[in-house]
């Protein structure tokens, strides 16, 4: 299988900056969310070169080595916020790249991506923590993230190589066709909803660990599950 399903928009590197943050229970931000275009990057195991992560317990490593947003994505979050983010400068969610046509409901965990001279894996969905809400300076972002589905997707990097915006993006293996970003972010809010998408989920060696240690967890303490409580707020 090698079929077109995508090109890239965008390209998103940056350095790790320090924000100060006002009438938050955090006084700064420290992270490297804050992305800026460029036309070309080169993609290690780790991530692009001149792209840079502060808290590395939670982002950045091989596992999460590309973040993955859509345009489409963008839409459906500025639907719900007046139009106020634009996708072409700042990167508001941390965005490596920007996709066209795809988004969540169409990317599964384990698909294998051509991407210029790159071939990457799709790991994990993102899981939303609280410094959206304090980039995007909207106080209920992480949790409308969380809610809504529109997270993004991780990748590891299998091929080595650069990325060029406008490069075009090839699906070349899908191994779980059942296991799509959109579905596991609705049982990560509640696994009981589909149980057997659960357990196939947790099952799947491809997932990416981080993602399936917090299902799990979510699945085994149903409400008393309170791991997102710090992150999100």
């Amino acid at each position: 299988m090698s079929k077109k399903i995508s090109t890239i928009l965008y390209i998103k590197v940056g350095n790790v900056t320090v924000t100060k943050l006002e009438n938050q229970k955090r006084e700064e931000l420290v992270s490297g969310i804050k992305k800026y275009p460029v036309s070309k990057a080169f993609l290690t195991k780790t991530g692009f070169v001149d792209d840079f992560q502060a808290d590395l317990l939670h982002h950045g490593g091989e596992n999460k080595a590309l973040f993955l947003f859509s345009k489409l994505t963008y839409q459906n979050i500025n639907s719900h916020f007046n139009n106020i983010f634009d996708i072409s400068n700042m990167a508001y969610f941390g965005e490596n790249l920007i996709l066209d046509k795809i988004c969540e409901k169409d990317i599964c965990i384990g698909d294998i991506l051509q991407i210029g001279d790159t071939q990457v894996q799709i790991t994990q969905p993102r899981q939303p923590c609280w410094k959206l809400s304090a980039n995007t300076e909207k106080k209920n972002m992480t949790k409308f993230i969380f809610e809504s589905g529109f997270t993004g997707f991780y990748a590891k990097v299998l091929k080595e190589g650069n990325i060029t915006k406008e490069d075009d993006v090839f699906l070349q293996s899908r191994l779980n066709p059942t296991l799509t970003i959109e579905k596991l972010n609705k049982i990560i809010v509640n696994p009981m909803i589909d149980e057997n998408l659960t357990l196939e989920t947790l099952n799947c060696k491809e997932l990416g660990y981080q993602f399936k240690n917090s299902l799990q967890k979510r699945y085994d303490l149903g409400d008393k599950d309170e791991q997102f409580s710090y992150y999100h707020t």
